[in-house]
């Protein structure tokens, strides 16, 4: 990775960060409690929006279709019935407020 390629990450890592903190205490949630599992999460999404130009989840595959794709740019549609299910959404980034520490782990 070239100086370029790892300033674009790093400006898009900060960039997620505050998009999920932000939508977090907004919708009431928290982020995965776990530093490491919420570090790979987010630098996924970093990933995702510097070669696809969109936050999309790291969980879900980008097909290129722009419209299919459109339900998997984070917070993804389905992040709330899982959180409401599970605790946590299928990546874990966003999670219950009540959600225990190492849960993400036994998932």
């Amino acid at each position: 990775m070239d100086a370029l390629d790892a300033q674009a990450l790093q400006t898009a890592l900060e960039r997620v960060r505050l998009m999920a903190e932000s939508y977090a205490r907004k919708a009431g949630l928290a982020l995965q409690p776990d530093p490491a599992a919420l570090n790979y999460v987010l630098r996924g999404l970093a990933r995702n929006l510097v070669h696809h130009g969109r936050a999309y989840c790291p969980c879900r595959e980008v097909t290129g279709d722009v419209e299919a794709d459109k339900a998997n740019i984070c917070p993804c549609r389905s992040h709330l019935e899982d959180v409401g299910r599970d605790g946590a959404c299928e990546c874990g980034l966003f999670v219950a407020r009540e959600y225990p520490d190492g849960a993400a782990e036994r998932r």
